[in-house]
């Protein structure tokens, strides 16, 4: 009995062992699905940045780019491409493959097409995938040194006694200092003329010169020059005081709250990315987003960091770009001049 139970034990141990090795070998062969993510970048990566190098969205870019890089040891690579208000930058990766070598931080409703522009071959609204949000940044609306306002009511005053002679300068017809702007004219019945730039810096640069009047434009781009003297800050577009300019009013201390408008940036790339892929980089930008010196320069720029998973930052830039497209239809906005081709 005990030589029969002794054959049968080892006969179920092979067996076992046999069964083993079947399912290891068959492991080996399996499609791996969701962890083919696991060999994920197996080559550069490349981010784009819509908007000249200098800018927010640029600086917001390379601070990814070198954490993404160190995390997955591969090359992050920024690409600037600027003009049309982000269209030429969005647009590429719009047509980019969508395997997650192509990816770009949005800002804003600059993912939509410049009011007055041709249709793209691209919709906006169905064009990319989000990976996750970064944070937000309020604005400052700045003015010229030459134009004799400190406040909102002077401005509109000012600009009402001189229909069409003030002229305001924002990187194209769609991004957030435009529609600033522009719902600044709406509401307080005053007429100003657009000027279209490449990129903020240069709308900076002519600012401080006195060849534009006014602005909006990210806080932690203004401070510098506001300091200096260089320009006036008149508010914040915030519902409380930037600590970086606390001696600036909101625009709700002047009577215009609807004009509380912050830039959002967020990670996305090209529509119908494989999940896995998305997975893999909404994981890493929550690491990059909580490690200590990536939060530290971030803020530094006066990035509010608000991360977020991408159904909810899809679910989030789809109602701000209808928002968006809703007001520039009611608006009949579209830029009156440009100094693209001069700058």
């Amino acid at each position: 009995m005990r030589r029969a139970i002794s054959k049968t034990s080892a006969c179920t141990r092979r067996r076992a062992g046999v069964r083993t090795l079947a399912l290891f070998l068959a492991a080996c062969v399996m499609p791996l699905g969701p962890a083919a993510a696991a060999g994920y970048p197996e080559r550069p990566v490349t981010i784009v940045s819509a908007f000249p190098a200098g800018g927010i969205v640029d600086v917001i870019a390379r601070r990814l780019a070198q954490h993404l890089s160190e995390r997955f040891k591969q090359s992050f690579i920024v690409d600037n491409r600027a003009g049309a208000a982000g269209s030429i930058g969005y647009s590429a990766v719009a047509r980019a493959a969508p395997d997650g070598y192509t990816l770009v931080v949005a800002s804003g409703p600059t993912t939509m097409a410049p009011p007055g522009s041709a249709t793209p071959s691209w919709q906006p609204q169905t064009a990319f995938s989000a990976i996750g949000m970064i944070g937000t940044i309020p604005q400052a609306i700045i003015v010229s040194n030459g134009l004799p306002v400190r406040s909102l009511p002077d401005l509109v005053e000012f600009a009402k006694a001189r229909p069409g002679q003030v002229n305001y300068g924002s990187a194209g017809g769609g991004t957030t200092p435009f529609f600033t702007m522009e719902l600044l004219k709406s509401q307080q019945k005053i007429e100003l003329t657009h000027v279209a730039y490449r990129g903020q810096p240069e709308v900076m640069t002519d600012l401080v010169r006195g060849e534009i009047g006014v602005t909006a434009m990210t806080v932690p781009l203004v401070v510098q020059q506001v300091r200096s003297g260089k320009i006036k800050a008149i508010a914040v577009t915030s519902s409380t005081r930037v600590p970086s300019l606390p001696d600036v009013p909101t625009v709700v201390e002047q009577g215009m709250p609807d004009l509380a408008i912050s830039n959002w940036f967020a990670l996305m790339g090209p529509a119908r990315m494989p999940p896995e892929v998305v997975a893999t980089l909404a994981r890493a930008l929550s690491e990059a987003l909580a490690a200590p010196d990536v939060r530290a320069s971030l803020g530094d720029l006066g990035l509010v960091i608000q991360p977020a998973p991408p159904a909810e930052t899809q679910a989030f830039v789809q109602a701000d770009l209808a928002r968006w497209i809703a007001m520039s239809r009611s608006l009949g906005t579209e830029p009156t001049h440009s100094k693209e081709t001069t700058k």
